[in-house]
C-alpha cells in the first residue's frame, strides 16, 4: 500500500512539473495575449485552486498562482464596482434602503477581492523572499520580473480594496513602503513606465515616503508617455487613479482623455495587462458619469464626459429654408 501511495506522489509530482512548466512557457504567454478580460478573470478563478493543489506534492505553481490570483481578483472588483454605481444611483433616486444595501454588497465583494489580491502578493512575498530591506530579488527571466511587479502592485490594490471593506481583511499598511522601495528592483523602460509610475502614485498619496525633490505628477506624466510609446497603458491608469484618489477632477479627466486617445498600436504580447488598465480607467469614468447623471459612461464613449461643449455649434434647419 506505501509503495502504491509512493508511486501515485511520484505521478502527481511529475504531472504538477509538467503543468507549471507548461504554464509559464506557453498558457501565461498566451493568456497576456487575450483582450478578453471576462475569460482571463474567469480562468483565474477555474484554473486556481486546481494550479495550487501541486504545491502540495512538490511542484512550484507559485508564480503562476501569483498571476491567477490576481486575474480572479479582477472578477470580484468588476462587481463590487457595479454595486458602486448601484449605490451611486440608489443615492439618486433617494432609495435609502437600497443605497445602503448596495453599499454592503460592495464592501463583501471588496473583502473577497482584496483577499485574493493579497494571497497574490504573499505567494510572490515567499516566492522570491527573504529578502533584507532594500535588497532586490534574483529575478532571472521576464517572467520572473513580470510576477514581482504585478505581485507588488497586486499588494497595493489589496490595501485599497481592503479600506472600502472597512479593514476587515486586515492588509498591512506597510505594504505600501515596501512596494515602493521594491518597485526600483525593475527597469521602468522596460516594462512600460510602470515601476515608476507605481512609485510616483504611491507618492502623490503618501508624500512622506517620496525622496527629496521628487514631482509624482511629472514622474506620471513621463511614465505615461512611456506606456503609450510601448503600447501598454498600465501607467495611464495608475496616473488616473492618483488623480482620482486625490480627488483632482482636471487631471481624471485629462488621464481619461489621454488614455482613449492612445488606443492605436498596443502591444498584443501584453493585450491582457492593457485590458486591464482600461477596466480600470473605464470605472473611473463611470464612477463620474454615475454621480452626475445617474448612469455609465456611454459606449464607445470613453474620453467624452456629459458636459463637453461640441465642436461645432449646431446647424438650425431654418438656416437651410
Amino acid at each position: 500500500m506505501i509503495t502504491v501511495l509512493s508511486g501515485c506522489a511520484m505521478v502527481w509530482k511529475s504531472t504538477g512539473d509538467i503543468l507549471v512548466t507548461f504554464g509559464e512557457a506557453e498558457m501565461a504567454p498566451h493568456l497576456l495575449a487575450y483582450d478578453d478580460i471576462r475569460m482571463g478573470c474567469i480562468t483565474g478563478e477555474a484554473q486556481t485552486p486546481l494550479l495550487m493543489s501541486f504545491e502540495e506534492v512538490g511542484s512550484w505553481p507559485e508564480k503562476l498562482g501569483v498571476m491567477t490570483f490576481t486575474t480572479a481578483a479582477v472578477c470580484v472588483e468588476q462587481m463590487a464596482l457595479e454595486e458602486e454605481l448601484r449605490y451611486q444611483r440608489e443615492v439618486r433616486a433617494g432609495n435609502v434602503s437600497a443605497a445602503q444595501d448596495a453599499r454592503i454588497a460592495q464592501k463583501r465583494l471588496s473583502a473577497t477581492a482584496a483577499k485574493r489580491l493579497y494571497k497574490a502578493f504573499r505567494i510572490m512575498d515567499e516566492k522570491y523572499g527573504p529578502l533584507e530591506e532594500g535588497q532586490c530579488p534574483r529575478l532571472r527571466k521576464d517572467f520572473d520580473e513580470l510576477v514581482w511587479l504585478v505581485g507588488n502592485v497586486a499588494g497595493v490594490q489589496a490595501l485599497v480594496a481592503d479600506g472600502v471593506a472597512d479593514g476587515t481583511v486586515g492588509v498591512p499598511r506597510d505594504i505600501v513602503a515596501k512596494v515602493e522601495r521594491r518597485m526600483k528592483c525593475l527597469d521602468s523602460e522596460k516594462w512600460w513606465g510602470a515601476p515608476m509610475a507605481v512609485r510616483a502614485t504611491i507618492w502623490s498619496i503618501l508624500p512622506q515616503l517620496a525622496p527629496e525633490g521628487a514631482q509624482p505628477w511629472r514622474t506620471l506624466k513621463q511614465s505615461e508617455q512611456m506606456g503609450f510609446e510601448q503600447g501598454v497603458r498600465l501607467s495611464s491608469a495608475l496616473y488616473a487613479m492618483s488623480a482620482y484618489s486625490k480627488g483632482d477632477n482636471q487631471r481624471l479627466r485629462e488621464a481619461i482623455r489621454n488614455f482613449a486617445a492612445n488606443d492605436q498600436n498596443l502591444n498584443p504580447d501584453y493585450a491582457m495587462i492593457d485590458t486591464i488598465a482600461g477596466l480600470l480607467v473605464t470605472g473611473l469614468s463611470d464612477r463620474l458619469w454615475t454621480e452626475n447623471t445617474g448612469k455609465r459612461t456611454p459606449l464607445s464613449g470613453l474620453g467624452t464626459f456629459w458636459d463637453d461643449q461640441p465642436d461645432e455649434p449646431e446647424m438650425d434647419i431654418n438656416d437651410l429654408l
